[in-house]
Formats: C-alpha cells, sequence, structure tokens
C-alpha cells in the first residue's frame, strides 16, 4: 500500500498549453493521441492537474503563474521584478485547481504535491518549489509587507514532495543559441503572431499566450490591434529582453536561473532524458537517428553537428531539443546515477539511464500506448512510496 496519494502537477514545456485551453480536451499534452494522463490519473483517484502558463514565458513569470493557478487567486509577478523588466505587476485571476494543497488531511497530514515537469515544466517547478520555500529577498525588501504575496513570502517548507524531470534543460541548451538560436527566435515570434491573432477572440481557449503582462494580449474582437500593434509588440518581447523563455533557456541564462535555486533536503527529485542522435564522423557530430519526430529533425542536426561553441563534445548528443546532457540535474546539484530506482534519497537528484526518445517521447510522440501509460504510473508509484519528510 502507498505511503501517500499526494495530489499530481504536470507541468508543460515550451510551445505547450494546459487544461484551460479546449485543445487539451481532444490533444492533450502530456498523451497526445495517446492517452490522457491526467484524465487517466483522476479516473484511478489520484488528483492530477494540468495548468496552463505562457508558452513563451520566462521561468519566475511561469511559477507565479503556476502557484496562482494551484492555490487560486490573482498572479502577483512580485513588484521588483515586474518594475524591473517593465510589465505589469498583476495577471489574470484564478480557480484554484488544486485547493486542498496545503491544508491537513483526516489524519493531521499536510497534503503536499508530486510535480511532474516536462522541458522548461521541470524548471517552473523548481522556480516555484525555490519561492515556495525561500522566498525572494529582492521582493520582500522593495515591497510594503501589505501588497506583498504570499508566494515571495517563503516559509513553506512542506508543500512539495517529489519533482520529476522529463528532458529538461537544466543548464540550458545550444539550440537557442548562436545561429540556430536566431531561427528558433524567429520560429517563436512567427509562432507568436500567427497566435495572436486569436486573441481576443472565442478561439483563444484552443491556444492562449498568455503574455498580458507585456500587453501584447487584445481585448476581445480588436483585430486591428493584432494586426497592426502585436507583431512589433511580440519582436520586442523575444529579442529585447530578458524576462523570456528564449534567454532563460540558454546556457548563461539557465546558469543564472541555477545560482535562484537550491536543492531541498526535504524533496525527492528524479530526472529523465532522451538521446535520439547517433555518433558519426569518428564521434566528431551527432546526427538524428531512424524514427524522429520530424518537425524536429533539423534542430537536431544542428545542435549536433555544431562543435563551436560549446563547452566539449558531450554537449552535441541531443533528443533533437535538449542536450542530453542538460538533462542530468541542474550543475552542481547532488545527483546519484541510477539503473533502477532503489535506496532513494531527498535532497539528491536520481538520474535515470538515458532512454532512446526524442523530446516529444514524453508526451506521447511514437510510444506504445500502455508503455506511456505504465511509464507515468511507475513514476507515481515511485514517489507515492518515499516517506514524507517534514521540516
Amino acid at each position: 500500500m502507498a505511503k501517500t496519494n499526494y495530489p499530481v502537477v504536470l507541468c508543460h514545456g515550451m510551445f505547450g498549453f494546459g487544461q484551460q485551453e479546449i485543445t487539451e480536451r481532444f490533444l492533450p499534452y502530456f498523451g497526445l493521441y495517446k492517452a490522457n494522463i491526467r484524465k487517466i490519473f483522476n479516473e484511478e483517484g489520484i488528483h492530477t492537474v494540468s495548468p496552463s502558463f505562457g508558452p513563451f514565458t520566462g521561468s519566475w513569470d511561469r511559477a507565479c503563474e503556476l502557484y496562482a493557478q494551484l492555490v487560486g487567486g490573482t498572479v502577483d509577478y512580485g513588484k521588483v521584478h515586474s518594475e524591473k523588466y517593465g510589465h505589469a505587476r498583476y495577471g489574470r485571476t484564478y480557480k484554484a485547481l488544486l485547493p486542498e494543497w496545503g491544508t491537513t488531511d483526516e489524519n493531521g497530514n499536510i497534503i503536499k504535491a508530486n510535480f511532474i515537469g516536462h522541458s522548461f515544466g521541470g524548471v517552473t517547478a523548481r522556480m516555484l518549489t525555490e519561492l515556495l520555500i525561500n522566498g525572494s529577498k529582492e521582493e520582500i525588501e522593495g515591497t510594503p509587507a501589505n501588497e506583498l504575496s504570499p508566494l515571495f513570502k517563503g516559509g513553506n517548507k512542506n508543500l512539495v514532495h517529489s519533482i520529476t524531470t522529463l528532458a529538461s534543460p537544466h543548464n540550458g541548451m545550444t539550440s537557442v543559441e548562436k545561429t540556430t538560436g536566431r531561427v528558433m527566435n524567429e520560429i517563436c515570434i512567427l509562432m507568436s503572431r500567427v497566435v495572436a491573432l486569436l486573441d481576443g477572440t472565442p478561439l483563444q481557449m484552443f491556444y492562449d499566450l498568455q503574455l498580458d503582462q507585456w500587453g501584447i494580449t487584445a481585448e476581445r474582437n480588436l483585430f486591428r490591434f493584432n494586426i497592426e500593434d502585436k507583431g512589433p509588440a511580440i519582436r520586442d518581447y523575444f529579442l529585447n529582453n530578458r524576462d523570456n523563455i528564449c534567454y532563460d533557456l540558454t546556457r548563461l541564462g539557465a546558469e543564472g536561473v541555477n545560482e535562484k535555486i537550491e536543492t531541498q533536503d526535504n524533496i525527492y527529485y528524479f530526472s529523465y532524458r532522451g538521446q535520439r542522435t547517433e555518433p558519426k564522423a569518428g564521434g566528431l557530430i551527432q546526427l538524428p537517428g531512424a524514427h524522429s519526430f520530424p518537425v524536429l529533425n533539423i534542430l537536431g542536426f544542428f545542435m549536433g553537428a555544431n562543435r563551436l561553441g560549446v563547452p566539449n563534445g558531450d554537449w552535441l548528443a541531443n533528443d533533437l531539443v535538449i542536450n542530453t546532457i542538460s538533462g542530468i540535474a541542474p550543475h552542481n546539484a547532488p545527483k546519484v546515477y541510477m539503473n533502477q530506482v532503489q535506496d532513494v534519497k531527498p535532497g539528491v537528484w536520481h538520474v535515470m539511464p538515458v532512454e532512446k526518445k526524442d523530446h516529444m517521447s514524453y508526451c506521447g510522440w511514437a510510444e506504445e500506448k500502455n508503455d506511456y501509460i505504465r511509464f507515468y504510473k511507475t513514476i507515481y508509484n515511485t514517489v507515492s512510496n518515499l516517506p514524507t519528510i517534514n521540516k
């Protein structure tokens, strides 16, 4: 019998979406056309939610959006943070997705949560945890006490049981740097401009940029604003500030994020990562293998063939989006490499063996349905059988 039955929070990555969008109903982020992990878990009595935060938003803003959705209330990006980067302090208002989080059960035990994050969703979960526990010194010192969000006060040491990351770029990724990075920026800009045309219309429910704090989301039916003003605003967002996902995904940006986040000694950490490239030319380059996610092949090719500017050849192997080495754990975090789940301890990253998967495999691409469902159930069964540690 499991030691706990804590709820699960599924955190999507870049380009992703959550349960608020209609798209989740017929093409869930965690499962695609194969399965709906959120639905399956809920049917089995595991309260599971998949919040929706900005697909191109940086780690800090995402953490603030995630917090507001889980506990309910208006997103507060922080007085100091919002003034520093020049966007609105407050965002949308949400009804709590996880109202039981942090309350006590019938036995008087605190109800924690298990976070499972794919790609940048793993970084998001780590940032939220850091703020919950340690708060923000800058926000505390720069915000009137009566205005300070509970998120930035810290002191919430017993809200997170485990964090499991799937193909998360803990230390950045070369696909957003140099020449490839410029291409990635243009892809993000193009996609955002196309999707921006949906903002202010009922179609926004299918895919939402959630960039209200930057003034990029229009009021309903203001199509002229969508066409004339959003283009320059979106381009400026991606190219001229460091408060977005493209910067946080660079190795320099990830280093800055990691400097803010501590590994906690009462939380269990697991990381899974894949590799879809194979060594060629005597190991000088890495090229995508067969059955890779088609759209991402070109990205994986450039990542695996470009040795300029990378720390060493270990950074060439990739899952077509992130460098496999970056998915291990945050740099300098305590870690152990596991052949199987055993002797699990809190405060240490348990690094699973590299799998022959591409980045989208963890969303269900090219996976057998039963194997895919079993993978997520194994994650949950593992963490729910670990003893709770309160501080």
